[in-house]
């Protein structure tokens, strides 16, 4: 607001370089709200990526459940089973429920392999959006000093 002041006075007062001046300030404090706009989205997305693997852990966690919860049903109709049969259908039932196990654990590790590459694909894009943030809150403030170091080369001329 301040350099739209000293822009207007400027332009009133027929001072060129408070024009300048104004504008200058103006051109800064959009830089500074550009900056903090691009933070607050890093925010959001770090945020959101978190949340998403948080998700992506509370599915394979349930994933996981019913996987063991399938396992111990198949056990205990193997188990039912057994117990009416000759030991060679015993033994037969065995191995079945022992290849069903083996499979649930299969796919329940399968499931929380791919949960893992996800939640470490969303940390990467994260990391690399907040990096990206920090380069361009850099590259602004760094044009932002010197659009002041500008700004006071002007002001001790118009001084001198």
């Amino acid at each position: 607001m301040a350099g739209k002041a000293k822009e207007v006075a400027g332009a009133v007062s027929g001072k060129d370089d408070l024009v300048e001046e104004g504008q200058l300030q103006q051109a800064e404090a959009q830089k500074r709200r550009t900056a903090l706009a691009d933070d607050a989205v890093a925010d959001a997305e770090r945020r959101e990526a978190t949340e998403q693997i948080r998700d992506a852990d509370r599915e394979a966690a349930q994933r996981e459940s019913a996987a063991h919860a399938e396992t111990v049903r198949e056990e205990a109709a193997a188990d039912r089973q057994r117990a009416g049969e000759q030991a060679g259908a015993d033994r037969a039932a065995e191995a079945q429920a022992e290849a069903g196990r083996q499979a649930a654990e299969e796919r329940a590790d399968q499931v929380a392999a791919t949960s893992l590459r996800e939640a470490d694909a969303l940390a990467a894009d994260a990391d690399r959006t907040e990096a990206q943030a920090a380069v361009d809150q850099a590259r602004l403030e760094h044009e932002a000093d010197a659009a002041e170091r500008e700004a006071a080369q002007l002001r001790a001329q118009t001084e001198k």
